[in-house]
Protein backbone atom coordinates (compact mmCIF):
# COMPACT_ATOMS: atom_id res chain seq x y z
CA UNK A 1 0.00 0.00 0.00
CA UNK A 2 2.69 2.20 0.49
CA UNK A 3 4.61 1.61 -2.78
CA UNK A 4 1.25 2.20 -4.67
CA UNK A 5 0.99 5.52 -2.38
CA UNK A 6 4.74 6.35 -3.27
CA UNK A 7 3.73 5.88 -6.72
CA UNK A 8 0.72 8.04 -6.97
CA UNK A 9 2.24 10.73 -5.20
CA UNK A 10 5.37 10.85 -7.74
CA UNK A 11 2.78 10.77 -10.68
CA UNK A 12 1.21 13.80 -8.81
CA UNK A 13 4.36 15.69 -8.69
CA UNK A 14 5.03 14.91 -12.24
CA UNK A 15 2.07 16.62 -13.58
CA UNK A 16 1.38 19.65 -11.48
CA UNK A 17 4.33 20.50 -9.38
CA UNK A 18 6.90 23.13 -10.48
CA UNK A 19 6.36 25.04 -13.44
CA UNK A 20 4.37 22.25 -15.36
CA UNK A 21 1.37 23.07 -17.08
CA UNK A 22 2.55 26.51 -18.43
CA UNK A 23 3.58 24.78 -21.49
CA UNK A 24 -0.10 24.35 -22.37
CA UNK A 25 -0.86 28.02 -21.99
CA UNK A 26 2.78 29.09 -23.70
CA UNK A 27 1.80 26.92 -26.66
CA UNK A 28 -1.52 25.08 -27.11
CA UNK A 29 -0.25 22.46 -29.52
CA UNK A 30 1.14 20.67 -26.54
CA UNK A 31 -2.11 20.24 -25.60
CA UNK A 32 -4.14 19.68 -29.38
CA UNK A 33 -1.61 16.84 -30.50
CA UNK A 34 -3.42 14.14 -27.68
CA UNK A 35 -6.94 15.43 -29.23
CA UNK A 36 -8.27 14.46 -32.43
CA UNK A 37 -8.44 17.60 -34.92
CA UNK A 38 -12.25 16.68 -36.99
CA UNK A 39 -13.15 16.42 -32.71
CA UNK A 40 -11.87 19.68 -31.82
CA UNK A 41 -13.70 21.33 -35.06
CA UNK A 42 -17.21 19.42 -34.28
CA UNK A 43 -16.51 20.75 -30.89
CA UNK A 44 -15.89 24.23 -31.32
CA UNK A 45 -18.10 24.87 -34.62
CA UNK A 46 -20.92 23.18 -32.38
CA UNK A 47 -20.04 25.43 -29.79
CA UNK A 48 -19.76 28.77 -30.92
CA UNK A 49 -22.27 28.39 -34.09
CA UNK A 50 -25.74 27.19 -32.38
CA UNK A 51 -24.96 26.47 -28.71
CA UNK A 52 -23.58 30.26 -27.57
CA UNK A 53 -25.24 30.28 -24.73
CA UNK A 54 -23.04 27.68 -23.50
CA UNK A 55 -20.03 29.68 -24.06
CA UNK A 56 -20.00 30.81 -20.41
CA UNK A 57 -20.62 27.54 -18.92
CA UNK A 58 -17.87 26.23 -20.85
CA UNK A 59 -15.55 29.04 -19.97
CA UNK A 60 -16.56 28.30 -16.29
CA UNK A 61 -15.57 24.52 -16.65
CA UNK A 62 -11.63 25.41 -18.15
CA UNK A 63 -11.51 27.83 -15.37
CA UNK A 64 -12.37 25.25 -12.66
CA UNK A 65 -10.26 22.92 -14.52
CA UNK A 66 -7.23 25.66 -13.79
CA UNK A 67 -8.09 26.40 -9.90
CA UNK A 68 -8.50 22.99 -9.46
CA UNK A 69 -4.91 22.07 -11.18
CA UNK A 70 -3.64 25.78 -9.26
CA UNK A 71 -4.58 23.97 -5.62
CA UNK A 72 -2.88 20.57 -6.61
CA UNK A 73 0.78 22.18 -7.35
CA UNK A 74 0.39 24.13 -4.08
CA UNK A 75 -0.31 21.32 -2.59
CA UNK A 76 2.29 19.27 -4.28
CA UNK A 77 4.53 21.99 -3.12
CA UNK A 78 3.90 22.53 1.00
CA UNK A 79 3.54 18.89 1.39
CA UNK A 80 6.66 17.18 0.36
CA UNK A 81 4.60 13.86 1.90
CA UNK A 82 1.29 12.70 3.40
CA UNK A 83 -0.39 15.57 4.46
CA UNK A 84 -1.06 14.79 8.21
CA UNK A 85 2.53 14.73 8.51
CA UNK A 86 2.68 17.89 8.17
CA UNK A 87 0.41 19.89 10.54
CA UNK A 88 1.58 23.42 10.55
CA UNK A 89 1.53 23.67 7.19
CA UNK A 90 -2.05 23.23 6.69
CA UNK A 91 -2.75 26.97 7.83
CA UNK A 92 -0.32 28.23 5.00
CA UNK A 93 -2.04 25.76 2.65
CA UNK A 94 -5.55 27.14 3.28
CA UNK A 95 -3.99 30.87 3.20
CA UNK A 96 -2.52 30.44 -0.23
CA UNK A 97 -5.86 28.87 -1.39
CA UNK A 98 -7.80 32.05 -0.30
CA UNK A 99 -5.07 34.16 -1.86
CA UNK A 100 -5.30 32.26 -4.82
CA UNK A 101 -8.75 32.76 -5.27
CA UNK A 102 -8.53 36.68 -4.49
CA UNK A 103 -6.34 36.70 -7.40
CA UNK A 104 -9.00 34.95 -9.68
CA UNK A 105 -11.62 37.29 -7.99
CA UNK A 106 -9.87 40.48 -9.23
CA UNK A 107 -9.08 39.13 -12.83
CA UNK A 108 -12.75 38.08 -13.28
CA UNK A 109 -13.59 41.94 -12.19
CA UNK A 110 -11.39 43.08 -14.59
CA UNK A 111 -12.73 40.91 -17.06
CA UNK A 112 -16.30 42.07 -16.50
CA UNK A 113 -15.16 46.05 -16.36
CA UNK A 114 -13.35 45.48 -20.26
CA UNK A 115 -16.82 43.89 -21.09
CA UNK A 116 -18.87 46.74 -19.86
CA UNK A 117 -16.74 48.73 -21.72
CA UNK A 118 -17.19 46.93 -25.19
CA UNK A 119 -20.73 47.11 -24.94
CA UNK A 120 -20.92 51.02 -24.15
CA UNK A 121 -18.39 51.99 -26.69
CA UNK A 122 -20.70 49.85 -29.08
CA UNK A 123 -23.96 51.46 -27.90
CA UNK A 124 -23.36 55.12 -27.99
CA UNK A 125 -20.51 55.34 -29.91
CA UNK A 126 -20.12 52.66 -32.62
CA UNK A 127 -16.89 51.64 -31.91
CA UNK A 128 -16.14 47.59 -31.63
CA UNK A 129 -13.42 46.48 -29.55
CA UNK A 130 -12.28 42.95 -29.52
CA UNK A 131 -14.05 41.53 -26.39
CA UNK A 132 -12.98 37.95 -27.73
CA UNK A 133 -9.40 38.60 -28.33
CA UNK A 134 -8.75 40.33 -24.94
CA UNK A 135 -10.50 37.48 -22.78
CA UNK A 136 -8.39 35.03 -24.93
CA UNK A 137 -5.35 37.86 -24.00
CA UNK A 138 -6.22 38.08 -20.26
CA UNK A 139 -7.07 34.54 -20.01
CA UNK A 140 -3.17 33.49 -20.86
CA UNK A 141 -1.62 35.91 -19.32
CA UNK A 142 -3.18 34.96 -15.88
CA UNK A 143 -2.85 31.34 -16.27
CA UNK A 144 1.18 31.58 -17.40
CA UNK A 145 1.88 34.89 -14.68
CA UNK A 146 -0.03 32.81 -11.88
CA UNK A 147 2.61 29.91 -12.56
CA UNK A 148 5.50 32.09 -13.35
CA UNK A 149 4.78 33.99 -10.02
CA UNK A 150 3.96 30.18 -7.75
CA UNK A 151 7.21 28.51 -9.42
CA UNK A 152 9.67 31.78 -8.57
CA UNK A 153 8.66 32.26 -5.40
CA UNK A 154 8.83 28.47 -4.86
CA UNK A 155 12.66 28.65 -5.91
CA UNK A 156 13.38 31.60 -4.23
CA UNK A 157 11.99 30.27 -1.10
CA UNK A 158 13.22 26.29 -1.33
CA UNK A 159 16.78 27.07 0.94
CA UNK A 160 14.28 28.50 3.75
CA UNK A 161 11.63 25.79 3.57
CA UNK A 162 14.51 23.01 3.35
CA UNK A 163 15.17 24.63 6.97
CA UNK A 164 11.77 24.22 7.89
CA UNK A 165 11.16 28.20 8.48
CA UNK A 166 7.63 29.21 8.61
CA UNK A 167 5.99 30.71 5.60
CA UNK A 168 6.12 34.22 6.90
CA UNK A 169 9.85 34.10 8.16
CA UNK A 170 11.11 32.60 5.21
CA UNK A 171 9.36 35.50 2.76
CA UNK A 172 11.14 37.59 5.42
CA UNK A 173 14.50 36.63 5.12
CA UNK A 174 14.00 36.35 1.15
CA UNK A 175 13.24 39.94 0.68
CA UNK A 176 15.95 40.92 2.73
CA UNK A 177 18.26 38.99 1.07
CA UNK A 178 16.71 40.47 -2.30
CA UNK A 179 16.96 43.90 -1.73
CA UNK A 180 20.73 43.33 -0.67
CA UNK A 181 21.49 41.86 -3.42
CA UNK A 182 19.00 42.91 -6.35
CA UNK A 183 21.66 41.72 -9.50
CA UNK A 184 21.57 38.21 -8.28
CA UNK A 185 18.24 37.95 -7.89
CA UNK A 186 17.11 39.24 -11.03
CA UNK A 187 20.32 37.06 -12.65
CA UNK A 188 18.76 34.08 -10.69
CA UNK A 189 14.59 34.69 -11.68
CA UNK A 190 16.01 35.44 -15.71
CA UNK A 191 17.66 32.27 -15.89
CA UNK A 192 14.57 30.74 -14.44
CA UNK A 193 12.19 32.53 -16.69
CA UNK A 194 14.86 32.13 -19.71
CA UNK A 195 14.62 28.16 -19.17
CA UNK A 196 10.94 27.56 -19.44
CA UNK A 197 10.56 28.86 -22.68
CA UNK A 198 13.59 26.80 -23.67
CA UNK A 199 11.95 23.51 -22.15
CA UNK A 200 8.57 24.30 -23.51
CA UNK A 201 9.80 25.23 -27.34
CA UNK A 202 11.83 21.80 -26.99
CA UNK A 203 8.88 20.15 -26.06
CA UNK A 204 7.05 21.76 -28.87
CA UNK A 205 9.63 20.72 -31.55
CA UNK A 206 9.91 16.78 -29.57
CA UNK A 207 5.61 16.88 -30.35
CA UNK A 208 5.95 17.74 -34.11
CA UNK A 209 9.01 15.54 -34.93
CA UNK A 210 8.86 12.76 -32.41
CA UNK A 211 5.58 12.06 -30.34
CA UNK A 212 3.17 13.29 -32.90
CA UNK A 213 4.37 11.53 -36.14
CA UNK A 214 4.59 8.05 -33.54
CA UNK A 215 1.12 8.77 -32.49
CA UNK A 216 -0.12 8.92 -36.18
CA UNK A 217 1.70 5.68 -36.32
CA UNK A 218 0.64 3.67 -34.02
CA UNK A 219 -2.88 4.62 -34.63
CA UNK A 220 -1.96 2.95 -38.37
CA UNK A 221 -0.66 -0.14 -37.54
CA UNK A 222 -3.31 -0.72 -34.53
CA UNK A 223 -5.99 0.46 -36.60
CA UNK A 224 -7.56 2.34 -33.26
CA UNK A 225 -8.18 6.04 -32.33
CA UNK A 226 -5.39 7.24 -29.84
CA UNK A 227 -5.94 10.84 -29.84
CA UNK A 228 -8.83 12.08 -27.37
CA UNK A 229 -12.38 12.31 -29.26
CA UNK A 230 -14.22 15.33 -28.16
CA UNK A 231 -18.12 15.58 -28.61
CA UNK A 232 -20.12 17.81 -30.68
CA UNK A 233 -21.71 20.11 -28.14
CA UNK A 234 -25.46 19.72 -27.66
CA UNK A 235 -26.17 20.09 -24.21
CA UNK A 236 -24.75 20.08 -20.43
CA UNK A 237 -23.73 16.72 -20.72
CA UNK A 238 -21.22 16.58 -23.81
CA UNK A 239 -20.07 20.20 -22.20
CA UNK A 240 -19.10 18.42 -18.79
CA UNK A 241 -17.91 15.24 -21.10
CA UNK A 242 -15.50 18.13 -23.43
CA UNK A 243 -14.04 19.48 -20.54
CA UNK A 244 -13.68 16.54 -18.58
CA UNK A 245 -11.35 15.07 -21.55
CA UNK A 246 -9.91 18.25 -22.11
CA UNK A 247 -8.39 17.55 -18.40
CA UNK A 248 -7.46 14.51 -19.41
CA UNK A 249 -5.27 16.11 -22.48
CA UNK A 250 -3.97 18.54 -19.86
CA UNK A 251 -2.67 15.82 -17.57
CA UNK A 252 -1.24 13.60 -20.25
CA UNK A 253 0.72 16.80 -21.72
CA UNK A 254 2.10 17.83 -18.25
CA UNK A 255 3.06 14.02 -17.97
CA UNK A 256 5.13 14.35 -21.12
CA UNK A 257 6.43 17.51 -20.02
CA UNK A 258 7.82 16.03 -16.81
CA UNK A 259 11.06 15.40 -17.92
CA UNK A 260 12.21 18.84 -19.13
CA UNK A 261 10.98 20.13 -15.76
CA UNK A 262 13.42 17.65 -14.05
CA UNK A 263 16.11 18.65 -16.77
CA UNK A 264 15.40 22.73 -15.64
CA UNK A 265 15.70 21.65 -11.61
CA UNK A 266 18.64 20.04 -12.33
CA UNK A 267 20.51 22.60 -13.90
CA UNK A 268 18.68 26.03 -11.76
CA UNK A 269 19.00 24.43 -8.60
CA UNK A 270 22.38 24.21 -8.09
CA UNK A 271 22.78 27.87 -8.74
CA UNK A 272 20.39 29.16 -6.79
CA UNK A 273 22.06 31.99 -5.33
CA UNK A 274 21.25 31.74 -1.41
CA UNK A 275 23.03 28.70 -1.77
CA UNK A 276 20.39 25.95 -1.65
CA UNK A 277 22.78 22.86 -1.37
CA UNK A 278 24.48 24.03 1.39
CA UNK A 279 20.97 24.42 3.48
CA UNK A 280 21.07 21.38 6.05
CA UNK A 281 17.93 20.64 7.20
CA UNK A 282 17.25 21.56 10.63
CA UNK A 283 14.01 21.98 13.44
CA UNK A 284 13.50 25.45 13.53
Amino acid sequence: MRLISKFLRFMLKAMVAEFNGIQVFIDPITIFYWLSSTGILWAFTSLVSFRTHLLPLSFLGIILIYVCFMVLKIYTYLFPGPHNEYPKHMSEFYDSIIHLHLVLFVTIIILMIFYVLTKFLEYFYAIELPFKQGVMFLFRAYTILLIVYYYLRGQWLRPLRLRMYSKKRSELICHIWIYAHPWQAFKFSALNIILIFIAVRAYVFIITYILSPLLSYLSLISGLKLNIELLPVNGIGSIGYNIFMLSAAFMLSNLFFYPFVYIVQRIVNPLHPMKIKQVKSAQI
